[in-house]
């Protein structure tokens, strides 16, 4: 029986190092977003400290993924050339000397320079992240290793709250700031030190290593047989790319808007104090950690039983931004606060649980070794999201507290990020998620990629 057929195999394999590899980006995404998420849980403290309007924050938080979408192309074109070791490594220390350097800021253009230089700096995490799964994990197992490290920025987003408002509140808000930093640059040392590449690893066994690749076409020397990279531009004239990444659009406008202003809006309009906020701000990514990991294992296991792909992903993203959209609609109806916290957490759970697959995706249309420029591709288009979301967020949240409801400027913000988040189901749907065949292709082999 093959490899692919036999579900005793992977039992039996005489290593497991693709999932020391899984575990050793999840460390990376989960450092990623404490650091990315600790100013939105510093907003109200910096406000007060620096003087800065609603609008400000906005374009401050905007700021970071106008950096961010500039670095997705060329990032891609270093992970075809340098391999994710080199430029996740070199991304995580620049992030954390980022971090460290947001202590400094005095007022709004010192700030925007920090947020610039951290967008540059974290761009590459997500792509490169792709990039490991797609060489170290079969497709059979990739739903549930892609959600593993794409769960971590629900672990990162519910670390931050707690610690950054303890470190605010203990310390003060430059601290918080110093401290997450000098975590990431402490993790690069672990990352260079451990990680490899498949074909690289002194210890991965025979066994393994064909099973990883069981789904690739491998000639008989057991070199993987594939096509020239496709370049960055021409991802962009295939309809299925298209409509893939303006579903990812959508899908971050939720998640955009949900990391960069839930926590002062229980703090602004739920009248939460900071402790209760810390608090308030964990509970919904906690829950939403288990969700994925649940959602992931659970779309595995229907690939596993003969599900097509393509149904398997429309029936995710379906229950991630339709679940996800409308329970925060009761969430933005309720008035108790405790009730909006409980709607705020089951929103995110759900959204959780179908996008287990959301980072998967990349690897099920991507040719063999270029998972990572089609996840920068991806990237780039969905974190456009990253300056819309917080700055139009920004702007009605803005006028509602110049008219003196800061309350109905929320909710304004909230129904405009249920609209697109609905709107992303439509692309998602539609798409059919098999792996691109590159026009006028040439295939070759690889030992390193």
């Amino acid at each position: 029986m093959s490899v692919a057929n036999n579900a005793e195999v992977r039992a039996k394999l005489p290593t497991n190092y693709r999932w020391i590899a899984v575990i050793l980006i999840m460390g990376c995404i989960s450092i990623n977003y404490i650091d990315r998420v600790n100013l939105s849980v510093a907003v109200p403290t910096l406000r007060e400290a620096l003087n800065l309007s609603p609008a400000d924050m906005g374009i401050l938080m905007g700021a970071f993924f106008y950096a961010y979408i500039l670095v997705q192309i060329p990032a891609g074109e270093l992970l075809n050339r340098l391999g994710a070791k080199m430029v996740m490594g070199i991304s995580c220390f620049l992030w954390g000397l980022a971090t460290v350097a947001t202590a400094l800021v005095t007022g709004f253009w010192s700030f925007m320079i920090v947020r610039i230089l951290l967008g540059l700096a974290e761009g590459p995490v997500f792509p490169a992240s792709a990039q490991v799964v797609s060489l170290w994990v079969p497709k059979r197992e990739r739903t549930l290793a892609s959600c593993c490290f794409d769960c971590c920025a629900r672990i990162g987003s519910a670390a931050a709250p707690p610690v950054v408002t303890w470190l605010i509140i203990t310390y003060n808000w430059q601290v918080s700031f110093v401290v997450t930093g000098v975590i990431a640059i402490i993790y690069t040392f672990i990352w260079f030190a451990v990680y490899r590449e498949p074909d690289r690893h002194p210890k991965l066994s025979k066994e393994e290593i064909a099973y990883i690749r069981q789904d690739e076409v491998v000639n008989e020397s057991g070199k993987v047989v594939t096509t020239k990279p496709i370049p960055m531009f021409m991802l962009f004239t295939y309809k299925k790319t298209l409509l893939l990444f303006a579903g990812y659009f959508c899908y971050m406008y939720y998640w955009n808007m949900y990391i960069s202003w839930m926590p002062a809006y229980l703090v602004e309009a739920r009248g939460l104090d900071l402790k209760q906020m810390g608090v308030g701000a964990m509970i919904p990514y906690l829950c939403a950690i288990p969700c994925e990991i649940c959602g992931g294992a659970f779309f595995d296991y229907l690939t596993r039983k003969g599900m097509d792909l393509s149904a398997v992903r429309r029936l995710g993203m379906t229950i991630c931004l339709g679940g996800g959209a409308l329970t925060l609609f009761f969430a933005v109806q309720t008035t108790a606060p405790i009730a909006c916290v409980a709607l705020l957490t089951l929103s995110m759970s759900i959204f959780s649980f179908g996008a287990s697959n959301i980072w998967t995706i990349p690897n099920d249309i991507a040719p063999y070794g270029q998972a990572g420029s089609v996840g920068a591709a991806y990237s780039f288009c969905g974190q456009i999201s990253g300056i819309v979301a917080p700055g139009v967020s920004g702007f009605l949240i803005s006028a509602g507290l110049n008219s003196g409801n800061i309350v109905a400027g929320y909710d304004h913000a909230f129904y405009v990020m249920i609209i697109v988040t609905l709107l992303g189901i439509v692309f998602f749907v539609t798409n059919k998620y098999t792996r691109l065949v590159p026009r006028n292709a040439q295939t070759y082999t690889v030992e390193h990629l």
